[in-house]
C-alpha cells in the first residue's frame, strides 16, 4: 500500500517533466548544508537573511501562483509542485540537499502564504552541478493538477469543486 505523500511525489515529478514552470526564480545564494554542524549565531543569521531574500524575490513574481492556492481545500491533493535546485560546484548526499534548501523552502512557503507542511505543496530538492565557484538556487514552481482524475489547474483558475 502506498502512502499519499509517494502519489503526490509521482504526480509532481510527472507535471515537472511535462510541463514548463509557471515561476522560475535563479538567486546568487551560497546555501550551506548544515544537518550536522552545530550552527553558530552568524549561521543561523545568513540562513534567515537567504529566507528573506527568497521570500522577496518570489513574492513579487508570485501573485498568481498563491491565487491558484486560494481555491483549492486542504482535503484536495497537491496543487503546486515546487522544484527548489541547489547549483553548486559539487554535487552532496540526498540528505544534504534537503539541509541545505530547507531555508529555501521556507522563504517559497512564506511567499506562497502557506505552511511548508501543507499537502496542496508538494516540495522536490534537487541539485544541478555549476562552474568552479559557482553556487545558486533556482525555485520553479509548477501548477499540477487538483485531485487525481480532473482537468489541470492553470495559472488564473481555480478548483471547480462541487457545493
Amino acid at each position: 500500500m502506498r502512502s499519499a505523500r509517494l502519489d503526490r511525489l509521482s504526480d509532481a515529478l510527472a507535471v515537472m517533466l511535462l510541463r514548463d514552470p509557471v515561476l522560475s526564480v535563479t538567486l546568487p545564494v551560497h546555501l550551506t548544508n548544515t544537518s550536522n554542524a552545530r550552527q553558530h549565531w552568524g549561521t543561523t543569521a545568513r540562513k534567515a537573511r537567504v529566507r528573506h531574500t527568497v521570500t522577496l524575490a518570489v513574492q513579487t513574481r508570485a501573485r498568481h501562483v498563491g491565487s491558484v492556492l486560494s481555491g483549492v481545500g486542504v482535503g484536495d491533493l497537491a496543487v503546486l509542485a515546487v522544484r527548489l535546485v541547489y547549483i553548486g560546484p559539487r554535487e552532496l548526499d540526498d540528505d544534504g540537499v534537503t539541509s541545505a534548501v530547507k531555508s529555501l523552502r521556507d522563504g517559497v512557503a512564506d511567499a506562497l502564504g502557506v505552511n511548508d507542511r501543507d499537502p496542496r505543496v508538494t516540495w522536490v530538492p534537487d541539485q544541478e552541478r555549476g562552474g568552479v565557484r559557482e553556487y545558486a538556487a533556482r525555485v520553479e514552481v509548477y501548477v499540477a493538477a487538483a485531485p487525481r482524475g480532473s482537468e489541470p489547474l492553470g495559472p488564473a483558475q481555480k478548483s471547480t469543486k462541487p457545493t
